[in-house]
């Protein structure tokens, strides 16, 4: 039975019962307990619960000490019903694929967010030109509640290669061993981690995706875009790395981390060029007749032939009659030395490029006669360089205080942010040596020096951004500055604040134009051609401020920094630290590009990609694909058409509306009884148990202000709740809606982009929690806490509820994407099951406080992370 090509839910649920049913055959061969009835039961209680609405109550039958073959049946209870959902995940992924084959090939109108799309409407409007391609980048990041292990990810993309197959048939014998096998390796295979990864685990995670899809698919998306609309592409996109890079509150990243990871691009970009010049060596087999300047060709042959005698000798032998290929066997030659820095490898990205375009117009000087091989690499070499991908540095700026207090004395930690602007400026010429006096200093110095040497070695595309973190004033800035001048002066990176806290975003702009007085910095600036970035990190505000609060306070930054900059007379880039759950800026990325003010996102645009997001949009070639298109022509068209900013007075209700979902949102956070009912409530204590990520859960100590947002949010997301992702926005629009502002906000839904991606993320928000669940974890609770946060929750929620109808328009929510509204409602009851059991896991443990239950616990947390899809 193949993969339905339908666009109705039941064809492809069909799919997944299929899957599912040839599971349960292996289950039923490869385990003595009866693990399938087990999972049946738990499935057909929990639905039985959700038709008659009645709330799960703790049962308490779980025993720690019950005898191995109960905790067994328990343990693969649990896989099961999380393999179900892996299975569901990745039908879910072909059906999309499917349906987006379907619309690519509609002669009716073109598929949504698609390059056909958006070259109609450039044929059919007017657009905005641009002398100069604007940049993106996707940042790869990994973080601590990414469960899924990478042998699972390559055997999910082996069953998915299957299950694509035209000929695919389940119910042929052939076909049906075949899919029965692939299921057994897959349930053979331990799904957790014994040992947490380490930092080069995680970096190898983020080269597999590089590897698999995203080193073919973003070259593809570029050339098929450049094609579409007349060679005037006005976006172009690349990618960047935090992972090994990251070391803020990282212990694990240490400077031979670093180095090891820039290594390991680079070696991972020779091996893929390796591969796309095999393929290519297979296409331009021209006879000499055909080839354009032999004459230059035959020299350059011979000027490198005497640098690799044997291999072009060999070359000469196998391919008397093309010399193109030739030349491909020698300049694949030039990469396997470039590692080793002999002679003969190329010093730069530029010499390689240039070798292959001349490459190129040895077969033909028009570029419209080129092979789509030719112009793939071409492409590749523009996007990838020998670097791959450039790796951002990531240090506190706690940390480059502690330094400066190392050179210039611990009176340093005392003063003033003048105080030590002075300092700087007195000590830029003559400055005491930089001796650390902890190990931490020492790293910070060690990765100066790393950078310094890079660049000398390999050039400036490797290591370009310096980011600090909880950079709170023009100081922190210019701390790394100084630091930066004393290791090597030549070192060129730009310097980039993160810009993290409710309270620092709205002070941005304070903070850049001191800094941007400063003479030191004005040359700092001048060096990077007036270019200037701003991370803004929607983690740390949405858990500050409240998910409405955060999104309005981060767009009214880059108002406030793209008019500064203005004045300024510099160029302003925004890096979008957004998380793959709705409570850190989570939701669609192309709805995100196209909801950021107008001026945000024509100079430079980064975007991180983090986590299971990862998984969810490159570990399918086809999907990659699709992701890509869609980030890339919606930065395309907020070039092109740009949308109005909004004016004085909308800035004003929305100042008035953010402010109040702002002290809702706090009232609940900042009651001294919060703490001890999120510990109850969630499982955040018992994520110590999970080997996911190589990163702590914490900054420094147990407590809400030490808690990174990741676990916060995924704590949330675990009893179904997704607290972070839409609290306090009720209570707002609530209030807004009895004010009279009812035709205000509707029409703010239907002409403003951000509010209407706003909207859509609280609406994707409230549909994806679910409080029949989260309710039954309030058998956890003691009952003066459950009655004192309970009845707010709900009560927001509710509020929320209504309040989206009213100004959507809606009658369900999400009625306007019905495949998703209807894919999230048949997904969501299959969850149910893992949180009842997680409910009786925590229940006992924290009763008995037994370690055996420890690894139970970690395995529902990992199916219910799948079975949401955006956790952290």
């Amino acid at each position: 039975m193949p993969i339905s090509k339908s666009s109705h839910a039941p064809d492809w649920q069909s799919t997944v019962q299929m899957l599912w049913e040839i599971l349960h055959q292996v289950v039923h061969e490869e385990e003595s307990t009866p693990v399938v009835q087990k999972a049946q039961e738990s499935y057909v209680f929990a639905d039985r619960l959700r038709i008659e609405q009645v709330p799960y109550h703790l049962r308490g039958n779980i025993d720690a000490q019950s005898d191995s073959h109960a905790l067994e049946l328990l343990d693969h209870t649990i896989r099961l019903l999380t393999e179900q959902i892996r299975l569901q995940n990745l039908t879910e992924d072909l059906h999309r694929i499917n349906l987006v084959e379907k619309g690519r090939r509609s002669p009716i109108r073109p598929l949504r967010g698609s390059i056909r799309e958006l070259a109609d409407v450039v044929n059919r409007e007017q657009a905005s030109r641009y002398p100069e391609r604007v940049e993106g980048r996707l940042v790869l990041t990994s973080h601590p509640t990414e469960s899924t292990r990478r042998t699972i990810l390559q055997h999910l993309r082996k069953i998915a290669d299957l299950l694509e197959q035209p000929e695919f048939d389940a119910s042929d014998p052939k076909w049906h061993h075949h899919l029965k096998e692939l299921l057994r390796v897959l349930w053979r295979t331990p799904n957790q981690r014994v040992a947490r990864p380490t930092v080069m685990d995680e970096v190898e995670l983020g080269l597999y995706y590089i590897r698999q899809s995203l080193f073919q698919a973003l070259p593809a998306v570029y050339d098929d875009l450049d094609a579409a609309l007349g060679h005037h592409t006005p976006v172009s996109w690349a990618i960047d790395s935090w992972i090994g890079g990251d070391r803020d509150g990282h212990p694990f990243v240490d400077v031979a981390v670093t180095q090891k990871t820039l290594q390991r691009h680079q070696e991972v970009a020779i091996q893929l060029y390796l591969q796309s010049l095999d393929e290519l060596e297979r296409t331009l087999t021209a006879e000499p007749r055909y080839i354009h300047h032999l004459d230059l060709l035959e020299r350059w042959l011979t000027a490198q032939g005497r640098l690799f005698l044997d291999r072009a000798e060999d070359l000469r032998q196998h391919y008397p009659q093309e010399p193109l290929r030739q030349m491909i066997g020698l300049i694949a030659e030039k990469l396997k030395v470039t590692l080793t820095h002999r002679l003969g490898g190329y010093v730069s990205t530029e010499s390689f490029l240039q070798d292959v375009r001349q490459l190129a117009a040895h077969w033909d000087p028009d570029p419209l006669r080129w092979p789509r091989e030719l112009r793939i690499l071409l492409r590749q070499i523009e996007i990838f360089g020998l670097h791959l991908a450039a790796l951002d540095i990531r240090q506190h700026s706690r940390v480059h205080t502690q330094a400066m207090a190392d050179i210039l004395g611990a009176q340093y930690w005392d003063w003033t942010d003048d105080e030590r602007i002075e300092a700087i400026h007195n000590a830029w010429v003559n400055h005491p040596p930089f001796v650390p006096q902890s190990p931490v200093t020492q790293d910070l110095k060690d990765v100066l020096d790393l950078m310094a040497h890079y660049q000398r070695v390999s050039g400036q595309d490797g290591i370009r951004n310096y980011l600090v973190s909880m950079a709170h004033r023009a100081s922190d800035l210019l701390a790394v500055l100084f630091l930066i001048h004393i290791t090597d002066p030549q070192v060129s990176v730009n310097i980039i604040p993160v810009v993290e806290t409710l309270d620092d975003l709205q002070h941005a702009r304070a903070m850049m134009d001191k800094v941007n007085h400063d003479t030191l910095w004005q040359e700092h600036i001048a060096r990077r051609n007036g270019y200037q970035e701003v991370m803004l990190g929607y983690s740390d505000s949405t858990k500050d401020a409240g998910s409405l609060t955060a999104s309005w306070a981060i767009f009214r930054a880059q108002l406030d920094l793209t008019e500064w900059a203005q004045e300024q007379q510099l160029r302003m880039g925004f890096f979008h630290g957004r998380g793959g759950a709705l409570g850190r800026g989570g939701g669609p990325t192309s709805y995100a590009i196209t909801g950021q003010p107008s001026a945000s996102v024509k100079s430079f645009l980064r975007i991180t990609q983090q986590g299971e997001v990862l998984s969810q949009k490159f570990l399918l070639p086809k999907i990659a694909y699709r992701s890509l298109e869609l980030m890339m022509v919606s930065h395309a068209r907020a070039v092109m058409f740009p949308s109005p900013d909004p004016d004085e007075d909308t800035r004003r209700d929305m100042d008035a509306l953010a402010e109040i979902a702002f002290q809702h949102y706090r009232q609940l956070i900042n009651h001294p009884d919060f703490w001890e009912y999120f510990l109850a409530v969630t499982p955040i204590r018992e994520m110590s148990a999970l080997n996911w990520g190589s990163r702590p859960s914490w900054r420094e100590q147990f407590r809400w202000e030490d808690l990174r947002a990741i676990p916060w949010v995924f704590s949330w997301t675990q009893n179904r709740m997704l607290l972070p992702g839409w609290y306090g926005a009720g209570h707002a629009l609530d209030t807004f809606l009895k004010n009279g502002k009812t035709h205000l906000l509707q029409d703010w839904y239907q002409t403003w982009p951000f509010w209407t991606t706003s909207m859509h993320n609280l609406e994707l928000a409230l549909v994806k929690s679910d409080m029949h669940v989260a309710i039954a974890y309030h058998d956890l609770v003691p009952r003066e806490l459950t009655a004192q946060f309970w009845p707010l929750i709900q009560d927001d929620y509710n509020r929320l509820h209504d309040a989206l109808l009213t100004i959507t328009g809606h009658s369900q929510l999400l009625d306007d994407q019905p495949r998703l509204q209807e894919v999230i409602q048949w997904r969501n009851p299959h969850v149910d099951p893992l949180n009842y059991l997680q409910i009786e896991l925590l229940a006992r443990y924290r009763e008995k406080n037994d370690d055996i239950l420890l690894p139970l616990i970690a395995k529902t947390m990992e199916g219910i992370a799948l079975g949401m899809r955006n956790t952290g």
